[in-house]
């Protein structure tokens, strides 16, 4: 090694030993690259249901409520993971949509809301890990987060989540070790505050992650009685309010506060439930065909193939987890998985947690790699662990252990370097899904006043591509995007917004034909109504 190496890794081991200077580091990394990559990496355009459903809550937040009152023509504005009814509100709990409404609000860009989110993310990762191994390995573990998943997933690259329950679960995650094995009893607040960032993102997988290092809380400390008075009243003094909060919210948007908006949600539009012990819900009446064929046709289709093979499924949860947390993952696995002694606390408190939060995926159906971002820190923590044990692995007196060790820390830096090498190679990335409609929004912006909007789709619609999306204030809004229904319905709706320019888009066109609707074609108009 030579002496600018020595040098090299002397300052960098300093840099880890200063924990607060090495989240710091750590966060100016994660949106410091990306924001070089700007120019190439545009700002994300959302194309998901679920984006547009936390950007309504974002817009809602940022007007100074928490939901909208229902509009009078809201059957006309129907769209996917939204409610309607008795508020216009998002589905969602709302600790993401804060996060948009802030970058909103501040910056007039919700996606700086995940920008720095993502950041946090990784450093909180980072303090987590300086409570579980040595600073050294910390650093580089929150660095190989930063580049395998803050940067370039769409944790950071739509407003879809993943970073913010991932902050939660390190929080949570980072003060049980501290109280567990520093005796830092006042990191019960911490707790408190990771958890009820989960619970306001992932309810389920907060509760989970509360019960299981609340097992080992209480297993691990001494007695009762310190848990009693020198952790529980710190969580409380946070927990309280949250908790008063949290009805509060639930209150003004389903009208009942132990009614959660995703429970009102499921209720009115899903005939697939989303855990193997729920029954499917009967078929609601729909008001449009699109709305039915998704949630009655592809999206229980789904949720049923799944819950009929529930094994393999959730074989299949694992290994496409463990490829989007690890690059040439198979060869990571080894080093997850291998067999070592458990010889230290953190090593045996490490495994179980992370078996226990594995274990909470089997009866979810469905998956999104945001579901498992409260274990995502518990992977890596494991993944030092293991790479710690095999670095001191010797055979025939040679350091092959050290090899292999630094060989797959080496690799996803190395995936990160191909992958922006790619991104500058190909040029500027363009967002496929989004492109269209947002080229359509740039088009209406172009026209002089304000716009109405009329959808229809074919009887073939691709249902993932969905037009239909509206701001928290749909009557102050530039464009107004409705779904076209009976022409009696349509006239009313026509009459409310008058003044505006009324428009026939029919986007399952090539390419999408906007027209004036007094002039759309004399079509036989495709039955928007289920009957």
């Amino acid at each position: 090694m030579g002496s600018s190496s020595v040098r090299a890794s002397v300052a960098l081991a300093r840099l880890a030993e200063r924990p607060m200077l090495a989240c710091l580091t750590v966060f100016l990394f994660t949106i410091g690259i990306r924001a070089a990559l700007l120019p190439i990496l545009h700002v994300p355009m959302p194309a998901a249901h679920d984006e547009f459903s936390y950007l309504l809550a974002g817009d809602t937040y940022a007007s100074g409520r928490l939901a909208n009152p229902p509009h009078l023509f809201w059957k006309h504005f129907e769209s996917f993971h939204i409610i309607q009814q008795p508020t216009y509100a998002s589905k969602y709990p709302p600790m993401q949509g804060l996060v948009l409404a802030f970058g909103e609000k501040f910056f007039d860009r919700p996606w700086i809301g995940v920008w720095l989110s993502a950041g946090v993310m990784c450093a909180a990762v980072c303090w987590m890990l300086q409570g579980w191994t040595t600073p050294s390995l910390a650093f580089i573990g929150a660095l190989l987060v930063a580049m395998r998943v803050g940067i370039l997933t769409y944790w950071m690259n739509s407003y879809w989540g993943g970073a913010v329950p991932a902050i939660g679960s390190a929080l949570m995650l980072g003060a049980v070790a501290r109280i567990v094995f520093e005796r830092r009893y006042a990191q019960g607040a911490t707790w408190a505050v990771g958890l009820a960032i989960l619970l306001n993102s992932r309810p389920y997988d907060g509760l989970v992650l509360a019960l299981l290092t609340g097992a080992v809380l209480v297993w691990n400390l001494a007695s009762l009685s310190i848990l009693a008075k020198r952790v529980a009243p710190r969580a409380a003094a946070v927990l309280i309010p949250v908790a008063m909060f949290m009805l509060y919210f639930n209150a003004r948007v389903t009208g009942n506060p132990f009614d959660l908006p995703y429970q009102l949600h499921e209720r009115q539009y899903t005939v697939a439930n989303n855990f193997v012990w729920d029954h499917n819900n009967a078929e609601p009446v729909y008001n449009h065909a699109v709305m039915r064929t998704f949630w009655a046709k592809v999206n229980a289709d789904q949720a049923n193939d799944m819950h009929a093979h529930l094994v393999s499924a959730y074989l299949v949860k694992l290994s496409s987890m463990y490829g989007f947390f690890f690059c040439f993952y198979p060869l990571f696995l080894p080093a997850l998985i291998w067999p070592y002694p458990l010889k230290t606390p953190q090593e045996r408190i490490g495994v179980l947690l992370l078996a226990g939060g594995l274990g909470s995926l089997v009866p979810v159906i469905g998956f999104q790699y945001h579901y498992a971002a409260a274990i995502m820190p518990l992977i890596y923590l494991r993944f030092l662990q293991s790479v710690d044990r095999l670095r001191k692995w010797r055979a025939n007196a040679k350091p092959w252990g050290l090899a292999l060790a630094v060989l797959l820390i080496a690799l996803i830096p190395i995936q990160f370097g191909r992958d922006v090498w790619k991104l500058f190679a190909d040029g500027e990335y363009a967002f496929p899904m989004a492109q269209p409609y947002h080229d359509m929004v740039r088009r209406l912006e172009a026209l002089p006043g304000r716009q109405l909007v009329l959808v229809r789709y074919t009887a073939n619609h691709d249902v993932f591509q969905e037009w239909v999306y509206n701001r928290a204030d749909i009557d102050a809004a530039r464009i107004v995007w409705a779904r076209e229904m009976a022409a009696s319905e349509d006239a009313p709706l026509i009459q409310y917004f008058r003044g505006r320019n009324v428009w026939l888009l029919e986007p399952d066109q090539s390419p999408p034909r906007l027209t004036r609707y007094q002039s759309a074609p004399a079509l036989q108009k495709v039955a928007q109504r289920s009957e």
